[in-house]
């Protein structure tokens, strides 16, 4: 059995939205609400702890309901309110790592509202599906941002 290529990529998804900058900062802010738009239909993400503050870590579950198997850490490492949030975010399975990210969420006012660029610098120990996934996962989140606001 060979080991998968490690593979890197940046992600990058944006979506405009008719609401101020700081009403999609509160919606991530909340993790409660924050859980109920970040996964895509028939996933979850399942908070084991948080601590949405400079250097505050989230701890969570992913993946289909009721096998969220996948597990992650977030530490914020920069968030300045209404403006942007910055984390680093391991994704692992049984311990082991499958990707690391730096991820940045640009909240940008425009004509209609706002502008969120969110951008992932990914590492992936597995192959090439982490980064697929991470772009897939993004683009859902934030389509579902939309209903959820």
């Amino acid at each position: 059995m060979s080991t998968p290529t490690l593979s890197h990529s940046t992600v990058e998804v944006a979506r405009s939205y008719p609401v101020s900058p700081d009403k999609i900062f509160a919606a991530y802010a909340d993790v409660e609400r924050r859980a109920s738009w970040t996964a895509p239909e028939g996933h979850e993400v399942v908070y084991v702890s948080t601590s949405f503050d400079l250097d505050g870590v989230d701890d969570f579950r992913c993946g289909p309901v009721g096998q969220a198997e996948l597990t992650g850490r977030v530490r914020y490492l920069d968030i300045k309110e209404g403006v942007r949030v910055v984390y680093s975010e391991t994704i692992s399975l049984d311990s082991e790592p499958l990707a690391i990210s730096l991820v940045t969420w640009s909240l940008d006012p425009n004509d209609i509202g706002t502008e969120v660029t969110v951008v992932s610098q990914i590492c992936s120990f597995v192959g090439d599906d982490m980064i697929a996934g991470t772009r897939e996962g993004l683009s859902m989140a934030l389509d579902n941002l939309a209903t959820a606001l």
